[in-house]
């Protein structure tokens, strides 16, 4: 069979996937529009209830009712403090995850485009002036002193966030802020929200007064998200290199927001992802509206064929789950070449490092853009 049936059915792949994502947007709008009335008619308890019912009474002892802590390892002689190894059952399996963007979706006009950098997907939950960050298993991966204040004893701030290598909390989304939960507003509500009361509550200058050494401060910021329509707002965003202005923050991709969505527990076909050399092809967009320098971690493989490339990125992806399950239930010193592809040609496992990066979804890893291996022809 030639190369040229093949790339036929890739093609044909991409759009069968891209119907089928479709119309479970249109599914999933449908039952979000009834969502209101159905959480009301079942009585089903919300976010911001469940943590409610688990504060305590005394508020200097809240997080203790939603972890289970166990002592980590014992910090050297110049750390002062003994670090925590905490997991929280109600803050476990609550980031929203995306799905690939499989076509330029046609109200395009009702999306949003965010800069997303490499780092570690996590829930930033703020109360009485603590900060802890979750990661989506809920273990906790920073905790942060900081004097942002709630309007209520009981009140509690639940952020989306990318926590970059630098210390940097980047926020995506909001899901609770003080005593109103947001996971069933609209996408454009939860940004305006966010984006009014990050300003208006000084988070980024309360959050940073805890912290006293620089080389251990960790900082919070805003995200800021863009409209995909008209085309001169999309260029506003694709057009600006680098993408960020801190130093060390480098580009993961790009996430994809569609205004009328809720927040979603796991993934979604409302909110989709894309690394930045695809940008062009699957929205089709004018030669030169995108910065070249988004072009520079394109694979030599990749040939604009963005739906053959996200078969076999998935299909690479796959085969280095199972081979990471096997080696955990084989001898170290045992070699075994069962089921290995040479197609695949999955020579180097560190280009597939496990990673708890979010925007590609993963129930165990997710993959950088910047780790991304050569697929094979």
């Amino acid at each position: 069979m030639s190369s040229e049936v093949f790339k036929n059915q890739y093609k044909n792949q991409g759009r069968n996937e891209a119907v089928l994502q479709q119309e479970r947007r249109e599914r999933l709008l449908e039952e979000q529009r009834n969502a209101r009335q159905h959480e009301f008619d079942s009585g089903r308890c919300g976010l911001l209830e469940e943590i409610e019912n688990h504060a305590p009474d005394d508020p200097g002892d809240a997080e203790t009712e939603i972890m289970e802590c166990q002592s980590g390892n014992q910090p050297n002689a110049s750390q002062r403090r003994r670090r925590m190894s905490c997991r929280s059952k109600l803050y476990a399996k609550k980031l929203q995850l995306s799905e690939w963007m499989y076509e330029r979706p046609e109200d395009l006009e009702n999306w949003y485009i965010v800069r997303c950098p490499v780092g570690q997907r996590c829930l930033l939950v703020i109360r009485n002036k603590l900060a802890v960050a979750y990661d989506k298993r809920g273990q906790s991966i920073a905790t942060v002193r900081t004097n942002i204040h709630v309007q209520h004893m009981r009140g509690t701030i639940v952020l989306d966030c990318v926590l970059a290598p630098n210390h940097i909390f980047y926020i995506l989304d909001v899901l609770v802020y003080q005593q109103l939960e947001l996971v069933q507003c609209e996408c454009q509500f939860r940004f305006s929200w966010i984006a009014n009361k990050f300003v208006e509550d000084e988070l980024n200058e309360r959050f940073n007064a805890k912290s006293t050494l620089k080389k251990n401060r960790l900082e919070l910021k805003l995200l800021r998200h863009y409209d995909c329509a008209p085309l001169d707002n999309l260029a506003v965003c694709l057009s600006h290199y680098p993408p960020f202005d801190d130093d060390g923050t480098r580009l993961d991709g790009f996430l994809f927001y569609h205004k009328e969505s809720h927040y979603v527990y796991g993934k979604t076909p409302l909110v989709t992802w894309l690394f930045p050399f695809m940008l062009s092809d699957v929205l089709q967009l004018p030669v030169g509206l995108v910065h070249q320098g988004y072009d520079e971690q394109k694979p030599a493989t990749y040939d604009g064929n963005y739906s053959q490339y996200i078969a076999e990125f998935e299909k690479q992806r796959k085969f280095q789950r199972k081979k990471k399950q096997h080696k955990q239930r084989k001898p170290e010193d045992t070699m075994d070449t069962t089921n290995v592809s040479v197609e695949l040609d999955p020579n180097d496992d560190a280009l597939w490092e496990a990673m708890e990066m979010a925007p590609l979804d993963s129930d165990d890893e997710d993959l950088h853009s910047s780790n991304l291996p050569e697929l094979a022809d």
